[in-house]
């Protein structure tokens, strides 16, 4: 009997195993695909005006997603005021929820596979739960400051290197 129970305990603590390394493969295979999504161009913007707010329901289904890996540990609000003129500033508001879930935040652009650039680093890490505003100014965002107009593809992710979420912007 005693050795009946210790092999069904086996096997349950087998399966339990075999259950969340898969979980956790299924995880890292949409974590995988959402940083692939993430350095694709920019494509389409979700409008807000100065106080964050979406405009008309125009909204961009792909902008501002959370990662598989961060889902529920981090809120992202649309970046705001979007479209922004070439001399405002444009904000992102980012709400941690998890203790100790965001080792640290970078914040760059993306003009085309190859060529990024910097904008924003956030240097705790890890990051406290609460909100943590990025500002930008729309001219670091560009790729050319005397031409600045354009639809820009801004990432967020940690000092690891995984993506939070990613949006477009727009420079009129």
């Amino acid at each position: 009997m005693f050795i009946q129970q210790q092999i069904k305990y086996k096997l349950l603590l087998s399966f339990s195993l075999v259950i969340t390394i898969l979980a956790g493969c299924s995880q890292n295979d949409s974590q995988r695909e959402f940083e692939r999504e993430a350095f694709n161009r920019a494509s389409g913007i979700t409008q807000t005006n100065d106080r964050g707010e979406i405009i008309d329901g125009n909204r961009d289904p792909d902008d501002w997603r959370i990662a598989p890996f961060f889902q529920g540990l981090v809120i992202v609000d649309p970046a705001f005021p979007n479209p922004v003129q070439s001399n405002g500033r444009i904000f992102i508001n980012i709400q941690v929820t998890g203790i100790d879930a965001v080792s640290g935040l970078r914040a760059f652009v993306l003009y085309d596979t190859n060529n990024i650039r910097f904008l924003h680093e956030e240097p705790s890490s890890p990051l406290m739960t609460g909100l943590y505003t990025i500002s930008l100014n729309p001219l670091s965002i560009a790729q050319f400051q005397e031409n600045p107009q354009g639809i820009y593809r801004i990432i967020l992710e940690d000092f690891s290197r995984n993506i939070i979420t990613y949006g477009d912007i727009q420079i009129k």
